[in-house]
């Protein structure tokens, strides 16, 4: 590995929330020939390099779309990756004198922002949903799909919270660090720089155990400021620097920490809604009436939020305390038999969620083109 890709691994382990272009257009995997399956991703370095990694040892195209180097979650939310940039992908890669078979398989968490039905008419490639996990990738291209229902729903494994871990804390311990020693000497800005990335680790790693979201979060982010102040006491004590100033800072420090996580964990997990994107939060309102079973909104939602009921062919909102209002089921529903109502009775429409998406405080303000501006 050569010193250029282990700076790339480092930035995007520090510094994921940014975005991060890798290469656009097809890439073989393997020796794929012309039957081989293709797979569609954005142009985000850490989902490409990921993919490679996974994909070792498959035959399969692989065509990475414009995401403007975002990851595809965020990128199908934001308005960054649509169904134009796909049939884009499609048109100007050379997939199609690759492969006999005209079929794409599409990555489950971007139906928040590709409508599939768009691609086909502009194309004439089939699409499918694949797993919302990378990892559940070999299986599912080994059986030839389709997609099992353990592998629609999003997981965040230890590994993956001990990465989001280092991208909130790294930057606070590197700059704050620095800081604190200016202003009470090296004792304090290295036991404040430690005590920023054990408290932040050991949150991330407790997390499937605490409560984030709601009014509960504020004690946890209280509870977590209690502990990171008595461990940077203790590391000042350890470093004979257990001053009544010094201990002030590592208490302003502690809440600090916690302060910069209050700005918006939950919105770099695949757990939760974003504090931000989330205020005065939609729930999701299935109009029954409409509703024809056809269950395409199961298959894409990654928090396992709705449930086919058999009996009457229908589908209901089984787990609504689980919605991270991501909308894809709303997206990809034929029949708009989903929407996002308010409690005040305020309603947002299919068609709306359709042509516009969220900017970062959860506003819809940005726009998709219509169809009659993509070029033939």
């Amino acid at each position: 590995m050569s010193l250029r890709e282990l700076g790339s691994i480092a930035f995007d382990l520090v510094f994921r929330y940014l975005p991060h272009r890798a290469s656009t257009g097809l890439l073989a995997i393997g020796d794929p020939d012309r039957q081989s399956p293709v797979l569609l991703t954005g142009n985000y370095t850490v989902t490409v390099r990921r993919l490679r990694r996974v994909l070792r040892g498959q035959r399969v195209w692989l065509l990475c779309a414009n995401s403007k180097g975002i990851n595809v979650w965020c990128a199908a939310g934001g308005g960054h990756l649509t169904h134009h940039d796909v049939i884009a992908a499609i048109r100007t890669s050379g997939i199609g004198e690759r492969v006999e078979q005209r079929h794409l398989v599409l990555p489950q968490l971007s139906a928040t922002g590709v409508e599939r039905r768009r691609i086909t008419e502009a194309t004439g490639w089939s699409t499918a949903w694949g797993p919302a996990r990378l990892e559940d990738l070999p299986a599912f291209l080994q059986r030839g799909g389709p997609v099992h229902k353990a592998e629609r729903t999003m997981r965040f494994p230890l590994w993956e919270r001990l990465e989001m871990a280092a991208m909130w804390s790294v930057p606070m311990a590197v700059l704050g660090g620095p800081l604190f020693a200016w202003l009470g000497g090296w004792r304090l800005g290295l036991a404040l720089a430690a005590m920023a990335l054990a408290t932040v680790f050991t949150l991330f790693a407790a997390l499937p155990a605490l409560r984030v979201t709601g009014a509960a979060r504020w004690i946890t982010f209280g509870a977590f400021a209690v502990l990171g102040a008595a461990l940077g006491g203790a590391l000042l004590a350890a470093l004979g620097d257990a001053t009544p100033p010094a201990l002030t800072l590592d208490g302003v420090a502690a809440l600090g920490v916690m302060g910069i996580l209050a700005i918006d964990l939950a919105g770099t997990t695949p757990w939760y809604g974003s504090y931000i994107n989330t205020f005065h939060a939609p729930r999701i309102d299935l109009v029954a009436d409409r509703c024809t079973g056809q269950a395409v909104c199961v298959q894409v939602c990654p928090r396992n939020v709705l449930a086919m009921q058999g009996a009457l062919h229908k589908v209901e909102v089984a787990r609504p305390d689980d919605c991270i209002q991501c909308g894809a089921c709303i997206v990809q529903c034929p029949e708009d038999a989903l929407r996002f109502r308010y409690d005040d009775g305020r309603i947002v429409e299919p068609a709306t969620v359709r042509t516009t998406r969220m900017n970062m405080l959860g506003r819809r303000t940005v726009h998709i083109a219509s169809d009659a501006g993509m070029p033939s």
